[in-house]
């Protein structure tokens, strides 16, 4: 769980124990039981979409991951191939090997 969720869900949860507790000196200025079950919900939903959204980072890092090792794998064929153009032909004709010389 994100440090900014925990921290809220924390000072939720112990705001609604305090509430619960003295909800008979709450009701006259307006706060219900019905509104601390709502409260609850919402709370619960929260850490149900915090879940949700770890698991799909922890993916998100894998594909992420994975993508850098077949990019790492593309940049050095590249440049592996350009250096064999730039090593057995003139600059002149780099081009029709598509390879640019942007100097």
């Amino acid at each position: 769980m994100s440090k900014t969720i925990d921290l809220q869900v924390e000072k939720s949860r112990t705001l609604l124990t305090g509430l619960r507790a003295h909800l008979d000196e709450l009701t006259d200025k307006g706060v219900s039981a019905s509104q601390l079950n709502g409260m609850e919900a919402d709370l619960k939903a929260l850490q149900k979409a915090n879940e949700e959204c770890d698991r799909m980072r922890e993916e998100l890092s894998v594909k992420v991951k994975a993508m850098a090792r077949v990019m790492q794998t593309v940049k050095d064929t590249f440049a592996e191939k350009k250096r064999i153009i730039k090593g057995y032909y003139a600059q002149e004709e780099w081009g029709k090997y598509g390879v640019m010389d942007k100097r």
